[in-house]
């Protein structure tokens, strides 16, 4: 059946049917709940939420995912027009699953349907397509021309005025375009959404196109007459190629949603304010309590990981007590892992042989490396990581458990003989060549590269506060040989600051 001849009074009927027949047999969708979601943060082109997957069409390996983005700024001008069943091909695109805009069309609301993304141009070709969902001349899998044929596409920049925007072309070649009046920044993530809604008349008696651009106002235009979205014919739903013989896209796409709805001005600006969903990245964890040290994924996806890099200014690692993440072989069982340092400064490994896509750092889980943090209250851990598609990033740190004590030399927990022990050996002693961590080991409590009377008097306060003040008058006992000198030089120090008081008062 063939749209084209149908009244507009026709028209309205088929859809005011069509809506009664479906409010009655299916609930309303919730307008802003996404009927399919591209987020590209697997490494991959699937529906997170309707199971349409897409395939990257890309025959060269120029294609490549950047901080869950796909990224196909290397087309460079590569035309839609190509014939990509040849191996020598270069060029990349999106190519979705037939049936995938009219299947939003028809469920929902009837009649609208809402299609959003987040794209970075690196350049603007005339007409290259962000979403071009329809068919050509030349049928499934071809472009080369659109005449006789129904399509809606979303364009960063259109010939001559070089404005953004999103049209509808109908079989019978009309053609309306709702522009934005600038075209998409180069270099700069954008949000573009494009409203298809049937049951709006209020720009034509077939429907409205309403373009939304960075949270800017709805322009509007008329879907052209005698056009229906459902009777579309989407064998070519591309991302990033046209029906017709113009320029892929050339840049990077984060994310696309479709909805089977028309999203409203305040569900668009909801949405641009909650931005795309972030890529999963791996969050550095420090058990301040067992000095564990893992990698975790926070998100529900899956994160493949082929290296990392954890640094310490001040010496808080521990090289000893560390393993490697894939030290079971069971992180990357078809991998290598190679460590490249293991120092309290740096550790740091990565996939070096067999298969070089990393290890899988499952949603919601963690993988360890090891008790590699000395339990101190130095916390200065820096994180970088690489992921499964090549791309690198600086991680947060997220330090959990029971914070070290101050004066807890040894680490146990708890501010005992043992400490003071270990306290009294360095007094009068400076460490400008230690670091941070060598430093407080060594009785260096306020962080000025010395023990003097100032970390003692630290000590002491931390002592007495744990074990009273008896406690700390026994402790001359424990003090080993030589250090008694020490001890009796400090509390010299104390009596003469004790006199001094006196005397000012």
């Amino acid at each position: 059946m063939n749209s084209v001849g149908l009244s507009p009074k026709s028209a309205a009927c088929r859809l005011l049917l069509a809506a009664g027949a479906l409010a009655t047999l299916a609930p309303a969708a919730d307008a802003a709940t996404p009927k399919h979601k591209y987020t590209f943060n697997q490494g991959n082109a699937n529906d997170s939420l309707g199971g349409m997957n897409g395939v990257v069409v890309d025959n060269t390996g120029i294609s490549k995912y950047t901080g869950g983005a796909l990224d196909l700024s290397a087309n460079n001008n590569a035309n839609s027009n190509q014939d990509f069943a040849n191996p020598a091909t270069v060029g990349a695109f999106v190519d979705l699953p037939n049936g995938l805009f009219t299947g939003a069309v028809t469920s929902g609301t009837f009649g609208a349907v809402t299609l959003e993304i987040w794209a970075t141009p690196q350049e603007n070709r005339n007409w290259a397509r962000l979403v071009d969902f329809g068919s050509s001349e030349g049928g499934e899998g071809a472009s080369g021309g659109g005449n006789g044929q129904s399509y809606v596409i979303m364009v960063p920049q259109r010939d001559g005025n070089g404005q953004a925007g999103a049209s509808a072309h109908s079989t019978a070649n009309a053609e309306n375009f709702a522009y934005a009046g600038f075209p998409l920044p180069v270099g700069v993530k954008s949000h573009m959404v494009a409203v298809y809604d049937q049951t709006d008349v209020t720009a034509g008696p077939d429907g409205t196109i309403s373009l939304y651009v960075n949270n800017g106002a709805a322009v509007k235009a008329a879907i052209p007459a005698g056009m229906f979205l459902d009777f579309i014919n989407d064998n070519n739903n591309w991302l990033g190629r046209a029906q017709w013989a113009d320029p892929l896209f050339d840049g990077l796409i984060d994310e696309f949603r479709i909805y089977d709805t028309a999203l409203s001005a305040a569900d668009v600006a909801a949405s641009f304010t909650a931005g795309p969903e972030p890529a999963p990245l791996p969050v550095l964890t420090v058990d301040r309590t067992t000095g564990v040290i893992s990698l975790a994924n926070q998100s529900g996806g899956g994160i493949n990981v082929k290296g990392y890099s954890i640094t310490s200014a001040g010496g808080a690692l521990n090289p000893a007590t560390w393993t490697s993440i894939d030290a079971t072989n069971l992180f990357d069982p078809n991998g290598t892992w190679t460590s490249s340092s293991a120092t309290n400064l740096n550790i740091a490994e990565s996939v070096t042989g067999g298969t070089l896509d990393g290890g899988t750092i499952a949603g919601n889980s963690a993988a360890s490396v090891g008790a590699a943090w000395r339990k101190t209250p130095v916390q200065d851990l820096a994180f970088t990581f690489t992921l499964g598609d090549g791309s690198t990033g600086a991680g947060q740190i997220q330090y959990t458990g029971t914070a070290a004590k101050r004066s807890d030399l040894n680490g146990d927990g708890n501010v005992t003989v043992a400490d003071w022990v270990l306290f009294v050996p360095n007094s009068f002693t400076t460490f400008a060549a230690d670091g941070a961590v060598a430093a407080y080991l060594k009785g260096d409590l306020d962080g000025d590269k010395d023990n003097d009377f100032a970390d003692f008097k630290l000590f002491k306060a931390d002592y007495i506060a744990v074990n009273g003040e008896a406690a700390f008058a026994a402790l001359g006992a424990a003090i080993p040989e030589p250090a008694t000198l020490a001890l009796g030089g400090m509390a010299s120090l104390a009596l003469v600051a004790a006199r001094r008081r006196v005397t000012r008062s």
